[in-house]
């Protein structure tokens, strides 16, 4: 009996589409050797997820995400590439039984990592910066604050003798 309903089990959950697997990547313009560490200190240290299992040859490590007092596993695979002489890393995390957004959080916090730890990436164009010119038009002063709408009056008998008077509220 009991063989039959974990036959059963299994059959329905491979059937069902239910929970979709989860996976984001994102490139970095890195050497591998600064990627590895950094993801590896962002996950065990920053976030708190105890790294299960980890091989740097192959580029992957196994760590459980605790949310809300529950524990998921995840993984981090890191892919060298190189093209030219600009060597490059993608990383593809993946929490399957959580959001999307969960793993888009670790790449960005990851990049944020890198970018402040080692700044920009050789060979990387910097983000554009607006020309600056002093001819440009600044108010003289700032602009004026809108006038207080008066407190409006309420009939007599909605005012209680103990209670202090309502707070004025400006009204829009």
């Amino acid at each position: 009996m009991r063989t039959r309903l974990s036959w059963l089990a299994i059959l329905v959950a491979l059937s069902t589409p239910g929970l979709a697997q989860a996976r984001r990547e994102t490139t970095f313009v890195y050497p591998f050797s600064r990627v590895w560490p950094t993801a590896v200190r962002l996950l065990r240290v920053d976030l708190e997820c105890p790294i299960t299992e980890k091989d740097k040859e192959e580029g992957y490590f196994f760590f459980t995400y605790a949310d809300h007092g529950k524990t998921f596993p995840g993984s981090v695979e890191l892919i060298s590439t190189k093209e030219g002489s600009q060597e490059s890393v993608r990383v593809v995390v993946q929490v399957p039984a959580m959001p999307s957004y969960v793993e888009a959080m670790m790449l960005d916090r990851l990049a944020r990592k890198l970018q402040e730890q080692f700044g920009s990436p050789k060979g990387a164009s910097p983000a554009p910066v607006p020309p600056k010119t002093d001819d440009a038009p600044f108010p003289a002063e700032p602009p004026a604050k809108p006038a207080p709408v008066p407190a409006r009056k309420r009939p007599a008998a909605d005012v209680l003798v103990d209670a202090p008077p309502p707070a004025e509220v400006p009204r829009d």
